[in-house]
């Protein structure tokens, strides 16, 4: 089939879908029942439910004149109510989850927000008392305006690869030449790249997705998604540096799902299980009393890390000598109950 008889078919499934689905449903509602149905007996954690998309139906969240007649974009206000997040996505970042995942990377590549870098360290500062100069500027999640997940059924018949990337963009009335672009380009060939030795990776495009790969991980639902969070919320967000409190890190699973928020125009996830990591649970306790339960990841085996990554230049180490430990802000880790 050609590319253009490609288009033709994705773009009469999305406007059969969006007809059909968001004329009725609120999308919101559609997740929020799945998540029921896989995990009864546990609550949606905050950050992932700020993500869930508003009342608005969600039709509403992309340009239905691309669906329903593929014309082109004719100016930037025309789309602003179809990506209504779209004013507010540059200023994330590029090192909002971007690829701050990729190992195979070199971290020079990318342009990230220095309170959004990941802080690595040994293992052994997961022991009480050691002090963690970290920039752990965590916003409150109603504040982010982040790009929203889609039900399944719609992101499903978005066709999400590089080579569909005009269609893409066209879709959310996205400037082909601009910022938001560039990052969508950046999240395509992330998830088009292929999974290091030991790594098994999946971008997820949904939330319903997301838990299907998770639990088809760990082969059982009794699990849950782990997220660094401030203790006391009422404080002002700002940088601070911060001791490890009384017992120290704690193992939360030899095994963990780690997915990675992208930059996109609608949520999407890069989620992978690393051989020989293991999640901890860090209090940390800063000198005017602000807490924050954080998520660190420690990987044992380094031994297939670009040797220009970040971490061996931060700690002075070589691939495959040490375990190398950092914090995840604004990720999910998926770990047993």
């Amino acid at each position: 089939m050609s590319v253009a008889m490609d288009h033709l078919a994705s773009f009469f499934l999305l406007s059969t879908l969006f007809l059909h689905v968001g004329a009725t449903s609120n999308g919101s509602v559609i997740i929020n029942a799945y998540w029921k149905e896989v995990f009864p007996r546990t609550t949606m954690p905050d950050a992932i439910r700020a993500l869930l998309p508003s009342s608005a139906k969600i039709s509403d969240l992309v340009r239905r004149d691309v669906i329903n007649n593929h014309h082109p974009v004719e100016s930037k206000e025309a789309g602003r109510a179809y990506c209504p997040w779209c004013n507010t996505w540059g200023g994330i970042g590029r090192g909002h989850g971007s690829n701050t995942f990729n190992l195979s990377d070199d971290w020079s590549k990318r342009n990230r927000s220095p309170e959004l870098a990941p802080l690595y360290f040994l293992r052994k500062d997961l022991l009480p008392g050691s002090k963690m100069n970290v920039t752990m500027t965590i916003s409150p999640v109603a504040d982010r305006g982040e790009p929203t997940f889609l039900p399944c059924q719609q992101a499903q018949a978005i066709p999400f690869s590089s080579s569909n990337l005009a269609t893409i963009l066209e879709m959310f009335s996205i400037e082909p030449h601009s910022e938001h672009a560039s990052l969508a380009r950046e999240t395509l060939d992330d998830c088009e790249t292929p999974a290091l030795k030991g790594e098994l990776k999946y971008c997820a495009t949904s939330l319903e997705s997301m838990i299907d790969f998770a639990v088809a991980e760990f082969g059982t639902n009794e699990i849950h998604a782990a997220v660094t969070s401030v203790v006391n919320r009422d404080e002002e967000v700002k940088a601070r540096t911060y001791k490890v409190g009384v017992g120290g890190g704690r193992v939360m699973s030899r095994k963990v799902v780690t997915c990675h928020n992208m930059m996109f125009p609608y949520a999407v996830f890069y989620c992978h299980n690393l051989a020989w990591t293991r999640a901890y649970m860090v209090p940390l306790v800063a000198e005017d009393g602000s807490r924050v339960n954080a998520i660190a990841l420690c990987h044992f085996d380094t031994s297939n890390w670009n040797p220009g990554h970040a971490s061996f230049r931060v700690l002075g180490v070589k691939p495959g000598t040490v375990p190398i430990c950092h914090f995840i802000l604004k990720d999910l880790a998926w770990v047993p109950n």
